[in-house]
């Protein structure tokens, strides 16, 4: 966050001056404290995460994990407003600080108007797709919406405060909602289930929304500053939205394919992926800046500097997944009885990581190098996302989920080629900095590959799950 603009201050809503003037927290205003503070919350909300499927059979998972699809999608819709904050609050904040702060709250009246609007139009679309489907409730799939779209709202200001470089709002709203995703949601999962859950999320994400958003500019924005902002915003928004559809979709695709005993047990293999993409990902949220500033200082050696990093990072990935491909079943056998049937998917989505975690290593650079981000989101992720759906077809009727989470594996090396050839369109690697990182990839790849099948396909059913392998189902 920039010392530029120290002097831009944002309006605070009343509860927030109130916790300022009498309770403190003054150590909350150096930059460190959210860095360290948003590790140990990080931890605590993945904890969750893995604490969850022992609380659920694998078909009220599979549920759980398509509803928490749906809550990260309504969350996203800002439109990409966060994003334009950080662009024109630093520009606007650099001359002038009335401009910045003016900027800043027509910011937070459009995410209300944005927020309303996805209520109106998200909500109905949520629980006609739950009928249509039959594989979550609709009241269940309304909650998780509503919770989205509100925790996009109560995340305004903390975008703000973060653009505006106002460290001690921005570390207590950041970390307030990151709290809000782990004791509130086990407490709805023990008292009521996945109704519970997604009932807890709503209620923390409107309390944080009524509190520190300030709603009396709810009904304060005026469409013709709203929609600047949105056509301003929506490349950002299509890009993420692209990324976040990429890692996710294997979810839906399942849904379509499987049992939803099955699908179940696949949404655990995935989202145990996930916790390992979100980690490699917050890292790299602290990685690319230095890059980036390494790149804009020697601009004739960035081809080489991206390449090794890319290097690098493939081989740390590659060495952690091939430590998870023998602990795999014994662990599952032993954390979360009942998902023994999971192993061969899991194993499988553990090798998608080495792709997937290249990507989401850089794809935060590439979002911020490329000049057509909407044109790249669309030759990238669109092809990607045809392949994922051919390819876990293929899957599951040659091996069942653990055929679905190979095909996610091979997908993810498809995708890797794709961001590959963002930089390379770019100017920033080479054709042969390009190549050789493809290559890399494909031949650790294809190495954890044969690695998982020769363990797979002698591992005694003991220690794969008590279940023959590598087809990792119990039925269908």
């Amino acid at each position: 966050m920039s010392a530029d603009l120290d002097c831009v201050e944002l309006p605070r809503s009343a509860l927030l001056r109130s916790v300022r003037r009498h309770i403190g927290l003054s150590f909350l205003s150096h930059p460190s404290a959210y860095a360290v503070g948003v590790c140990v919350v990080s931890l605590l909300s993945m904890a969750t995460t893995l604490i969850v499927p022992r609380l659920l059979d694998p078909v009220a998972f599979g549920s759980f994990a398509l509803l928490g699809t749906l809550f990260q999608y309504a969350a996203r819709a800002d439109l990409g407003l966060s994003q334009l904050a950080d662009r024109d609050l630093a520009r606007a904040g650099a001359t002038d600080a009335g401009a910045a702060a003016a900027r800043g709250i027509a910011l937070l009246r459009a995410s209300w108007a944005l927020g309303l609007l996805a209520i109106v139009i998200l909500t109905p679309l949520a629980v006609a797709g739950a009928v249509a489907s039959g594989r979550f409730a609709p009241g269940d799939a309304a909650l998780a919406v509503v919770a989205g779209v509100l925790g996009m709202v109560a995340h305004a200001p903390t975008s703000l405060y973060r653009a505006t470089s106002q460290h001690w709002d921005f570390a207590l709203l950041a970390l307030l909602q990151q709290a809000s995703l782990t004791a509130p949601r086990l407490a709805g999962l023990l008292i009521g289930g996945v109704t519970g859950c997604f009932a807890a999320l709503l209620l923390c994400s409107g309390l944080l929304a009524l509190a520190f958003a300030h709603p009396g500019h709810a009904l304060a924005w005026r469409l013709p500053v709203v929609l600047p902002m949105v056509r301003a915003a929506l490349p950002l928004f299509v890009f993420n939205g692209f990324w976040l559809v990429a890692v996710t979709a294997n979810r839906w695709i399942a849904a379509l394919l499987s049992a939803p005993d099955q699908l179940g047990l696949f949404a655990f293999g995935a989202n145990l992926a996930l916790v390992g993409l979100t980690i490699v990902g917050a890292v790299a949220q602290v990685r690319y800046p230095k890059l980036l500033g390494a790149m804009a200082r020697a601009p004739e050696g960035r081809s080489d500097l991206l390449a090794g990093e890319l290097r690098r990072v493939s081989l740390v990935l590659a060495a952690g997944a091939l430590a998870a491909i023998p602990v795999t079943a014994p662990l599952i056998a032993l954390l979360f009885p009942g998902y023994e049937a999971a192993a061969g998917a899991t194993v499988w989505l553990a090798l998608a990581c080495l792709p997937l975690g290249a990507v989401a290593w850089v794809v935060p650079m590439a979002l911020v190098l490329t000049d057509a981000p909407l044109r790249e989101a669309v030759r990238v992720f669109g092809p990607t996302l045809v392949l994922l759906a051919a390819a876990m077809t293929a899957g599951d009727a040659l091996a069942g989920i653990a055929g679905q989470g190979l095909a996610c594996a091979a997908t993810g090396l498809f995708l890797f080629v794709g961001l590959a050839g963002i930089f390379r369109r770019a100017g920033i690697l080479s054709p042969q900095a390009a190549r050789r990182a493809v290559a890399t990839q494909a031949v650790l790849l294809g190495l954890l590959a044969l690695a998982a099948a020769l363990w797979l396909h002698g591992a005694a059913p003991g220690a794969t799950g008590s279940i023959p392998v590598p087809s990792g189902e119990a039925s269908r």
